[in-house]
């Protein structure tokens, strides 16, 4: 039997854990030693908390994306300051798509500027 190591947050496509397990390790939030069955939490919280709020930007607090990263966190190394890098990164992938794609309503749609 597997052991799934974390939990998995809704609405989070597996075609978007693919992408993410083939290009992590060139990633800009990729650190040497870290593997991506610990970046894997953020890398889905960032998909499926995008999925689930699309008019919202990463950094609303609304969202409380630490207290659920601690929910999905399962056996990952990486605390919420070393995961957010890869959750925004995730974040930024799925909104891009969403705008490619023209996917749910424009007016939910934006791009969100951040620090």
């Amino acid at each position: 039997m597997t052991t799934i190591p974390f939990r998995l947050p809704r609405k989070a496509p597996a075609s978007d854990l693919g992408y993410w397990a083939i290009a992590y390790h060139t990633a800009s939030f990729h650190r040497a030693g870290v593997s991506f069955r610990d970046y894997g939490p953020a890398l889905y919280l960032g998909v499926a908390v995008f999925n689930e709020h699309p008019e919202y930007c990463f950094d609303d607090p609304r969202l409380n994306l630490e207290r659920r990263y601690r929910e999905v966190r399962g056996n990952s190394c990486l605390d919420w300051a070393q995961a957010k890098p890869a959750a925004r990164a995730a974040w930024e992938r799925a909104q891009a798509q969403a705008l490619a794609a023209q996917i749910g309503p424009a007016e939910n749609l934006r791009l969100c500027a951040h620090a």
